[in-house]
């Protein structure tokens, strides 16, 4: 019975109705014990605050009342009525003293032996300085029971002129009357609240707890339950979800919709799986190769129907003794090594399928089939019938010719060269590019050599046996001309040596893209860099503009226009750059006259100069007369020259005056354009890579494109672009461009006739 009655206990307490109940009513309690402990605290502040004046008012009365006795050094009196308000309830001591902390009136009778001494010492530090403390002041002793209350008797003019205690005027205090009042009424009272805030607490608590455990009973329970029930028998397979019912729209209710959503997603799952295992039992079956699945112990636990069809039913047996008629386990046993390691293997074994006792070559594939612990419970064998594959032989050999024709037409250069290094046999791309050359030299055909190559691969070839690849520079048409290539053995019936195969395919496009990808890579980098800059301009000039309109500064908002104008010039400079270089385009031929271009220019250019302590020098005449020409263009080809030189300039070291001269004038019908300064040059090989695409020797402040658009302009022009440049000493472009003749207008031809 003890045991029932504790089980039930041990579940009740365990229940959810039981634990939302007592946190609930736990809650609630500490809730009210600490309100009441504020309550009481502040209770106790205000009554000890109210006992402390009325103990001040109370010495005050006193006071009074031994006055008159004092004026009139009737000691008896102050006596009588010092033990008189003494015995009145509320009083627990009244002492008075002078200004040395002598005692001289006390209502204690145990202190009556005192009288006459001097008390301000160890026996009460409050008195201490009774002589010159004119404060009133009281204090708690004996752990707060007792109020203690210091009233001064201060010196009046009538004092200091009565002739029995008269003193002298600079002493502000004649003595102290001391009161000591009990508190235990207060702190019983105090108490008593306290304990009965502590009852109504704890019956608040059990009332709380016992109405939400009520609540949740009747109200919340039940459809726990329902939801319990719902769930044993949704694990069970045996639940399937109801139509949309009026429910409540609480949390419970919420619940109870999910609950029944997650039965409808169970089910539709549990169908979709059912109907992928039919559709894998299926194929199973269907596949057309045999499929079957072994345990630890080998016997085949299942087979396709394809299995069955060539070997009959081996469930149940194992798989060396079933259908391939073995007393043990094969000696390379797959399914035994998936077991020991859970890993696929392949294999190749010889079956003997079917009545007839045919051999067949079988290809077979392990797989693992692991259980809930992730362990190989079986293995999943598929064995492939591949000897029909041994027929595509013989068709293969059919197809030797059809290979030697691809030997001809394969897009490479082929070649057979003997031990002499003579070639005996090529392709027709070969014979294309390098012509006729049966019986030469292969060194002499391909590098025009007059010996062989130093490290040559087809005598490597013929040498270890091995295939060899090599990258090498041929000779073709006086280009040179980049090969990748293979060399391969090709042996006689006895396994000699007897030539070997090269096969050498062009890559000097693949090479020169590969540079020009190398460079655009570095571009692009710094091209990112060029644009991640100008980006950071534009957003500084957006924020000072907008700082501008906010404030209603109008010159910050012309300060931040500025700089967006600027960094949106640079951007379209650099777009103009890469679209100039990525198409072709004709020259706008207008009249105008080159003198005022390069003007232009030389203005455009002399103060950005002049700050970098460069000088722009004028060489031309300001009016050359009209010309056809492509203005822009030419200002362009001069800006980028022009730029690049002040660059150039800036950079190199300070000797002397660093400057630049632009130079220009027409002679026969050509206009010769040149900006020559004295920076730091130019070595060879940079020179050489001058007008490539995106090389720029300016780093990530460089896109790499102003050479190449200068030279686009000046060749669209029908003109020509030279450089000169030595390192240290500067560097020269020079710029000829053909003029076009103007045409007359048809009035003057006519007059001219």
């Amino acid at each position: 019975m003890f045991r029932n009655i504790s089980e039930l206990l041990r579940k009740f307490t365990r229940s959810l109705s039981f634990k939302l109940s007592f946190y609930a009513g736990l809650i609630m309690f500490i809730a009210v014990v600490a309100f009441a402990y504020h309550t009481i605290s502040a209770q106790e502040k205000t009554l000890i605050d109210e006992k402390i004046q009325g103990a001040l008012k109370d010495s005050e009365v006193i006071k009074a009342a031994i006055w008159n006795g004092m004026m009139t050094k009737d000691r008896e009196v102050i006596r009588q009525i010092v033990l008189a308000i003494g015995k009145q309830e509320g009083f627990k001591e009244i002492n008075i003293y002078d200004e040395k902390g002598v005692l001289h009136y006390t209502s204690n009778e145990d202190s009556m032996l005192h009288v006459g001494k001097e008390m301000a010492g160890d026996n009460n530090p409050w008195l201490k300085d009774v002589a010159t403390n004119t404060a009133l002041r009281y204090r708690f002793f004996d752990d707060g029971k007792f109020l203690n209350v210091v009233n001064p008797l201060r010196n009046t003019t009538s004092c200091a002129a009565a002739g029995c205690h008269a003193g002298p005027e600079v002493l502000p205090t004649l003595g102290a009357l001391e009161v000591n009042l009990p508190l235990h009424s207060l702190r019983n009272k105090l108490r008593f609240q306290t304990e009965e805030t502590i009852a109504f607490a704890l019956l608040l608590f059990v009332l709380i707890s016992t109405i939400i455990g009520l609540a949740i009973i009747f109200g919340v329970r039940p459809s726990l339950r329902k939801l319990q029930d719902k769930a044993g028998r949704m694990a069970r397979g045996q639940y399937t979800p109801q139509p949309e019912l009026a429910v409540a729209n609480d949390e419970i209710g919420e619940l109870g919709r999910a609950f029944e959503e997650m039965s409808r997603q169970i089910n539709d799952r549990t169908r979709q799986l059912d109907k992928s295992r039919r559709m894998y039992k299926e194929l199973f079956e269907r596949v057309p190769c045999y499929l079957t699945v072994i345990g630890k112990d080998f016997s085949i636990v299942r087979a396709n129907q394809a299995f069955k069809d060539e070997f009959g039913d081996q469930v149940g047996k194992q798989c060396f003794a079933g259908f391939k008629g073995l007393k043990s386990r094969c000696r390379n046993c797959q399914v035994e090594k998936t077991f020991k390691d859970g890993l696929a293997h392949r294999s190749e074994e010889v079956w003997s399928l079917g009545r007839e006792d045919r051999k067949a070559l079988v290809v077979v594939n392990t797989s693992p089939i692991f259980d809930e612990e992730g362990k190989v419970a079986e293995v999943l064998e598929m064995s492939v019938d591949v000897t029909r594959l041994e027929k595509l032989q013989l068709e293969l050999k059919k197809k030797e010719e059809q290979f030697k024709n691809l030997f001809e037409n394969v897009p490479c250069y082929l070649t057979v060269v003997d031990s002499s290094f003579r070639i005996a046999f090529y392709n027709k791309m070969f014979a294309k590019d390098f012509g006729e050359c049966w019986g030469k030299h292969c060194y002499r055909v391909y590098k025009s050599r007059d010996a062989k190559c130093d490290n040559c691969p087809v005598e490597r070839t013929f040498a270890d046996r091995e295939s060899h690849t090599s990258e090498e520079v041929w000779q073709q048409n006086g280009q040179d001309v980049h090969i990748v290539l293979y060399t391969a053995p090709i042996a006689d019936d006895q396994g000699e040596i007897v030539a070997v195969m090269e096969m050498a395919t062009n890559i000097t496009e693949l090479k020169l893209l590969q540079n020009e990808l190398a460079i655009l890579g570095e571009t692009i980098a710094g091209m990112s860099h060029t644009v991640k800059n100008i980006l950071s301009g534009l957003e500084g000039g957006v924020y000072v503009v907008d700082s501008g309109l906010r404030s209603g500064r109008e010159e910050k908002v012309r300060v931040g226009w500025d700089m967006v104008k600027k960094n949106v010039e640079k951007v379209s400079e650099l777009v103009k750059d890469i679209l100039y270089a990525s198409k072709e385009r004709k020259p706008d031929y207008r009249e105008c006259d080159p003198g005022k271009i390069i003007l232009e220019v030389h203005d455009l250019y002399e103060a950005k100069a002049r700050a970098k302590g460069v000088e722009l020098i004028k060489d031309f005449q300001l009016e050359m007369g009209p010309a056809l020409l492509d203005p822009n263009g030419i200002h362009s080809v001069l800006s980028n020259l022009v730029s690049n030189a002040v660059t150039a300039c800036a950079g190199a070291p300070a000797k002397g005056n660093r400057h630049v001269i632009l130079a220009g004038r027409m002679k026969d019908r050509k206009l010769l354009l040149q900006v020559t300064d004295n920076g730091v040059g130019m070595p060879e090989e940079v020179k050489q890579n001058l007008f490539k695409k995106f090389y720029s020797t300016k780093g990530a402040k460089g896109t790499g494109l102003g050479l190449v658009v200068t030279r686009k302009i000046v060749e669209e022009h029908g003109g020509r672009i030279e450089v000169a440049s030595r390192v240290g000493e500067g560097t020269s472009f020079s710029v000829e461009i053909p003029l076009k003749p103007i045409e007359q207008p048809q009035a003057m031809k006519v007059t001219a006739s």
